[in-house]
């Protein structure tokens, strides 16, 4: 095989990849969970090589039909320009129930259970000025150990809520490493339906939904990474949702894909995730590329 030949069959390898992850489709797979399930959450969230070993003290706090798996989480728009949200499989937190429609059916989509909240998230409202009082906590937290030169967690996740855009009383996600949350849109604010800045979230209103989903309100892919105290050898995460005063009006947060890393930056939110268009134009320019290196191969 040529220089030029093997080059070409390298480009059109990638750009068929791109390519074929973008054009892949379906509806999200929810597997809502009956019983406490940390030993199914947890590795569930978990990337398939993480780097974290050593998981101990388990904790799963929620009731039946709260917190789910997925699978197959690809949410591409029936009309207009919104983007095609992507997400490697992982789990389902909610302040309510799991059991969501796969089309946007009601404005108060709610799974009352008047059970406690969650101190950790109750701080994080009361810090940015909001109740001091939650509800309805569903979290996962456990301790782990990473390798050697690894100083941070990261994770891929998509908020959504029916309390998008009408309600001031909101539910709170955070993503705990060591202690600290991480979960923050760009712009500083706590990952809620924070009124003042809707423009964090995409639209998905009833009966016109583009998005296959119950939830008014969805959050583009972020990646949320949090850094590790490098004081420490055993460390500990904690994924936590909750209602915020009141009970009703769900949200829920789907996160997965969650691993070592090595980060430079302070950690938080980076900016969405490419989508799958943006890679198809990848290929695009990849398959120019190849015709390119063709042409001058002739010369």
């Amino acid at each position: 095989m040529t220089r030029g030949s093997a080059v070409t069959t390298a480009f059109h390898a990638l750009a068929a990849l791109v390519v074929g992850a973008a054009t892949a489709s379906g509806a999200p797979i929810i597997t809502p969970l009956v019983s406490d399930q940390a030993d199914i959450l947890i590795p569930a969230v978990q990337a398939s090589s993480s780097g974290l070993s050593n998981i101990g003290d388990q904790t799963f706090v929620g009731s039946a039909n709260q917190s789910a798996t997925y699978t197959n989480f690809l949410l591409a728009p029936n009309f207009g320009s919104t983007p095609t949200l992507s997400l490697t499989d992982g789990i389902l937190l909610t302040s309510g129930r799991a059991d969501l429609p796969l089309t946007n059916t009601v404005n108060q989509f709610n799974g009352a259970l008047g059970t406690p909240g969650d101190a950790d998230l109750s701080a994080l409202s009361a810090s940015a000025g909001g109740t001091s009082t939650t509800h309805d906590a569903n979290f996962i937290s456990f301790t782990f150990e990473v390798a050697e030169g690894q100083n941070a967690v990261q994770a891929f996740f998509v908020f959504g809520t029916d309390e998008f855009p009408t309600q001031s009383v909101t539910d709170i996600f955070g993503f705990f490493v060591d202690g600290v949350n991480y979960a923050k849109f760009p712009s500083g604010e706590l990952i809620s339906n924070t009124p003042g800045n809707p423009t964090n979230f995409i639209s998905n209103p009833v009966a016109t939904d583009p998005y296959d989903i119950e939830y008014n309100g969805l959050t583009q892919v972020f990646k949320v990474i949090g850094l590790l105290d490098t004081d420490l050898t055993t460390h500990t995460i904690k994924i936590a949702i909750a209602d915020t005063s009141d009970t009703i009006f769900d949200s829920g947060v789907f996160i997965g894909g969650l691993s070592s890393t090595v980060s430079t930056g302070g950690g938080g939110i980076e900016p969405p995730v490419p989508e799958p268009t943006s890679l198809v134009l990848l290929g695009i320019a990849l398959a120019g590329g190849a015709a390119r290196l063709r042409r001058r191969a002739r010369q």
